[in-house]
């Protein structure tokens, strides 16, 4: 379960903070289910697609239509149980009209990519 597990060290594994820079929270994960059962729970985000010279994200050059998953499945204990499936998509679509991230549309890429890594039917 989500709360078994410690998200401040998961920051600490460079799988996991190449793609999560920010900090997370328990608040930013979803469940994620399959026949109505909870399977784990997941956070997503939009990737941009450069970096700086630094290292650094680029965020001028907007979103590359690529999206990571972080899934935490129910038994999961460290950050060793824990997995990221990047997922692509069209860029325009990570944006609406407005300009703001498209979570609905970031979330469902990110569901259909952990549903096909975890043989998961809706």
């Amino acid at each position: 379960m989500i709360d078994d597990i410690d998200i401040d060290d998961l920051k600490r594994v460079r799988r996991i903070a190449y793609y999560f820079r920010y900090p997370l929270h328990r608040k930013d994960f979803r469940e994620l289910r399959a026949a109505d059962e909870l399977r784990g729970h997941y956070a997503a985000k939009p990737l941009y697609g450069k970096l700086t010279p630094e290292g650094k994200v680029d965020r001028s050059g907007g979103y590359n239509g690529d999206v990571a998953a972080l899934f935490v499945p129910l038994d999961a204990r460290t950050a060793d149980d824990v997995s990221v499936v990047l997922s692509h998509n069209d860029p325009a679509s990570m944006t609406t009209k407005a300009g703001r991230r498209n979570w609905p549309a970031i979330r469902a890429s990110a569901e259909r990519s952990l549903r096909a890594k975890l043989g998961l039917n809706r």
